[in-house]
């Protein structure tokens, strides 16, 4: 069967998962915990730091939530939440003793919040195989939570993409308004749309075509005259993959900014490169500023939501935390 004729027969499968932004109307009233993935493509823009404030301040509010650190190489979570972990994630994937998951899960000084702290980076955990990377999502699932905040390491590899892509419209996106963190998160972004589409297809052959191509606007051009798809397969993909991206809407959070201005600019650029190169809509969530506090916050590993909770940037975790629905 040619590539044409082989996705064609793929076009009665659901294309997208419902498009929402809602939240269950109270915590634990669903069998599954809802996921918040933070990602950003850059190191150093503070994915950890939002996901630790944002997952105390959401804690406060009487939601069970799990921090998972799924930085495999150098993790630092439990460092910012002012613990030490005796168990970590190189303990599942070498399925010591038959640990699951959820024995992993360590307490922290926060009523409400436990955390799942990341590899020790000295083992294989870095670059987990398929079945292990099947099994963390499964495990994942399986969490006994309301809310599981995932804090992704730096950079676009498959693991990274494959978590980030649980979830299509709570996926946060961390930036700084500096342009090397744009563009970075651009490419990151756009990697995770095309794993989306290469796992939607379940063909190697549509990664090998998508990469060939700097956009998916680049690519739709070239299918219109590919001779590798007939035209009725051209019109059925064309469509589908409008849909795939469309529905991948991705929060935009501006870290260490000057103010508000600054945020909104450095956001409309990163939305614009996403609109016109991906297809995709991804929203803004708000914004952090500047402040040293942060910095003393993390040395001290008292989360600045709880050490200096009348502080701005205290202000605009607890902002996100209303936008995103956890009253």
């Amino acid at each position: 069967m040619s590539l044409g004729a082989f996705l064609m027969s793929t076009t009665t499968r659901q294309v997208v998962e419902t498009v929402g932004f809602s939240v269950p109307e109270s915590p634990s009233g669903g069998a599954l915990p809802h996921l918040l993935v933070v990602g950003g493509g850059k190191g150093g823009v503070g994915k950890t730091c939002f996901a630790v404030n944002v997952g105390v301040e959401i804690a406060r509010r009487g939601w069970r939530v799990v921090i998972l650190d799924a930085d495999l190489t150098c993790s630092n979570a439990e460092t910012m939440l002012g613990m030490r972990a005796d168990r970590r994630l190189d303990d599942f994937f070498e399925r010591k003793r038959g640990v699951c998951l959820q024995e992993i899960a360590c307490e922290t000084p926060y009523e409400n919040l436990r955390l799942i702290p990341g590899a020790s980076g000295l083992l294989d955990a870095a670059n987990p195989r398929y079945r292990q990377r099947d099994a963390l999502v499964q495990g994942i699932r399986a969490l006994d939570a309301d809310l599981v905040i995932i804090d992704l390491d730096a950079g676009a590899r498959l693991n990274s993409l494959d978590l980030y892509l649980q979830t299509l419209t709570h996926g946060v996106l961390i930036i700084t308004p500096e342009r090397t963190s744009i563009d970075n998160a651009f490419k990151f972004l756009r990697a995770a749309v095309y794993r989306h589409i290469e796992r939607f297809y379940g063909v190697p052959e549509v990664g090998v075509l998508l990469k060939r191509h700097e956009s998916l606007r680049g690519f739709l051009e070239f299918m219109k005259t590919a001779d590798c798809f007939d035209r009725a397969t051209r019109k059925v993909i064309e469509r589908e993959l409008l849909a795939l991206a469309r529905a991948f809407r991705p929060r935009i959070v501006v870290n260490k900014v000057q103010n508000a201005y600054e945020a909104q600019v450095a956001a409309q650029i990163m939305a614009k490169h996403a609109r016109d190169h991906l297809l995709s809509r991804p929203e803004s969530l708000g914004f952090i500023y500047f402040d040293h506090a942060v910095s003393e916050a993390v040395n001290s590993g008292v989360p600045f939501v709880i050490g200096r909770p009348r502080l701005r940037v205290s202000g605009c975790v607890v902002d996100m935390a209303n936008r995103l629905g956890y009253f």
